[in-house]
């Protein structure tokens, strides 16, 4: 099988016919004996002049926010600040940051309280992550940051909390709040809001290119100019229970193919190579922060989130998906299968949400599939099983990246994901289904056995347990947008057509360039550019009633588009 698609082998240490079938495992392995034959040192990391960047600690111009920190004195912050639910959240929350600098001597803390006080002190552990990346002209880029993560447990349900972090010095973040899951039979309405692809529009710290949002055309005013920070700017006024990301998140990997990491100052990477920049994570949190410091982020993971400069979490088979780093930034729930580190489930309410790594799934891009040897599949009948068997849930809510149904030019639908997860949405009923990697956002009639069962347009109301799972596209979360099919066009409220329709010709891909044609008669709502949505979940107001999530689609200047209402009967 070929690992190393577009752009074929690396071109220097790993024989070309090697390379092509690296896995990520193989690609770390290469990686290391590369770092071993090319140890750090002051010589390596100053060589070549301007040109030529430094291993943090070993030169004056080191890379990381962290070292700018530690270089002008300036008194240690956290920063970034990002909230996620453990397993439970009702009375699970994690708390996230990272510190400009390394940790000075003495405790560092979470205060945490309600009611205008904060009577609970939460110990908070550091976590170094190391980054070395190869570059182009043969020397080193080091990085060295420091993130924080705490875990609150025993909070009660539907209450709000605020928190800080504390220093040893005693200085402290500004202060946040957040609100648990609500009680079960809860009747209050609320919401949570959904994209994916996101990326930051701004140059990270350390400098490197092509991060911006040039290549957009300056007379396009259908668009914001910064969409990815326009749509935190947007969720953070929504103030939503949670958003949920289907992967992509912030593109420091902006290849995409979970390739050995080979940089050379820009997003474009040497032939065979993945560019990686760590700084960019930075960025990123701290862009998000007014938002996630005070709403639950859950992420799953894309193909740009496989960065293979980190190979710390392994399957049972031996095989590694690139996740470290993710562990050293990330909290999330942790009770999917042990080797899926993105896999997991949690309950809000009345809705069961459920978050997959399609990257282990899909036949798009092979870098990561099969990684968990079926155990993700297994788990996702077991958890589909429990959800449908507990009378509190009556919504079952999926979010992932490569698409399952999606009608887009550059990936349109992956048959990988498809053949995995279909077929178990149809079995167990699952309601709505929120998917990235196409930069768009599309929504589907509802599904079963790969075609339409009604027609849903704008502003309908669906009966899943009838009508079948609804399938919504959101990947248009920030990034460049893409096309669609030939003769395909936007369909959404207030478009002026022409109009495409629903039928219409797409392709289901078997490989990155294997692509099988289809017909599909299921693509009822299409935007080519910014947008997320946000569902409003209405409990049942007593037993046996009904409940409904309306699903909205948002662009980012703020234009409602697209509109369908999901209704169940109560189960309690």
């Amino acid at each position: 099988m070929t690992y190393t698609p577009r752009g074929g082998a690396p071109d220097v240490g790993v024989p070309a016919d090697l390379a092509v079938s690296m896995t990520v495992a193989e690609q770390h392995e290469w990686l290391t004996s590369y770092l071993r034959r090319h140890p750090i040192s002051r010589r390596t990391a100053l060589r070549g002049g301007t040109g030529v960047v430094a291993a943090l600690g070993l030169a004056s111009a080191p890379w990381t926010l962290a070292a700018c920190a530690q270089a002008s004195q300036a008194p240690v912050a956290v920063v970034g600040r990002h909230l996620a639910f453990g397993a439970d959240p009702q009375r699970q929350m994690a708390f996230g940051g990272e510190l400009t600098a390394a940790p000075p001597p003495g405790a560092l803390v979470v205060d945490l309280g309600r009611d205008g006080s904060f009577g609970t002190t939460l110990p908070v552990e550091v976590r170094r992550l190391v980054s070395q990346v190869p570059q182009a002209d043969g020397s080193i880029r080091g990085s060295e940051q420091f993130f924080v993560h705490a875990r609150a447990d025993g909070l009660a349900p539907g209450e709000r909390y605020r928190y800080r972090f504390r220093l040893p010095d005693g200085t402290t973040t500004a202060e946040a709040d957040f609100t648990t899951a609500p009680p079960a039979g809860a009747t209050a309405p609320w919401s949570f809001t959904a994209f994916a692809d996101q990326g930051v529009d701004t140059v990270p710290p350390s400098g490197l290119g092509g991060f911006t949002n040039g290549y957009y055309e300056p007379a396009d005013t259908r668009r914001t100019p910064t969409p990815a920070t326009t749509m935190v700017d947007r969720v953070a006024a929504q103030r939503p229970a949670f958003h949920l990301l289907a992967g992509d998140i912030c593109y420091a990997d902006p290849s995409g193919e979970g390739r050995v990491v080979r940089s050379n100052g820009t997003r474009k990477a040497p032939t065979g190579f993945d560019s990686f920049d760590p700084t960019v994570w930075t960025t990123y949190f701290g862009m998000i922060e007014r938002s996630a410091a005070s709403t639950p982020w859950m992420f799953a993971t894309g193909n740009h989130d496989m960065e293979a400069l980190y190979d710390d979490n392994r399957s049972p088979g031996g095989a590694a998906h690139g996740y470290g780093g993710h562990a050293a930034r990330l909290d999330l729930p942790g009770n999917g299968p042990s080797a899926c580190p993105s896999v997991y489930t949690f309950r809000h309410g009345n809705v069961g949400v459920i978050s997959l790594d399609a990257n282990d799934l899909s036949t798009e891009i092979p870098t990561n599939a099969g990684y968990s040897g079926g155990a993700q599949a297994a788990w996702l009948r077991q958890t589909l099983t429990a959800l449908r068997a507990d009378p509190s849930v009556d919504w079952v809510v999926a979010f992932f990246h490569h698409c399952a149904f999606a009608t887009s030019k550059a990936h349109a639908s992956d048959a990988g994901v498809r053949a995995a997860v279909a077929p178990l949405f149809d079995e167990f009923g699952v309601d709505l289904v929120l998917q990235g990697h196409n930069h768009q956002y599309e929504r589907t009639n509802p599904i079963r056995r790969g075609r339409s069962v009604v027609q849903a347009p704008d502003g309908a109301t669906v009966r899943p347990e009838t009508d079948g799972t609804t399938y919504v596209c959101v990947g248009s979360g920030g990034r460049p947008r893409y096309s669609w099919q030939d003769g395909e066009t936007d369909r959404y409220r207030g478009f002026a057509g022409p109009d495409s329709g629903t039928a219409v010709a797409s392709y289901v891909a078997l490989g990155e360039e294997d692509h099988q044609p289809e017909q599909v008669d299921w693509s009822q709502a299409r935007y080519l550019d910014y947008a997320y949505v946000t569902v409003d979940v209405t409990p049942p107001q007593g037993p046996a009633q009904t409940t409904r999530l309306t699903v909205r689609a948002t662009t980012d200047t703020g234009q409602e588009i697209d509109r369908v209402v999901l209704e169940r009967r109560s189960r309690t």
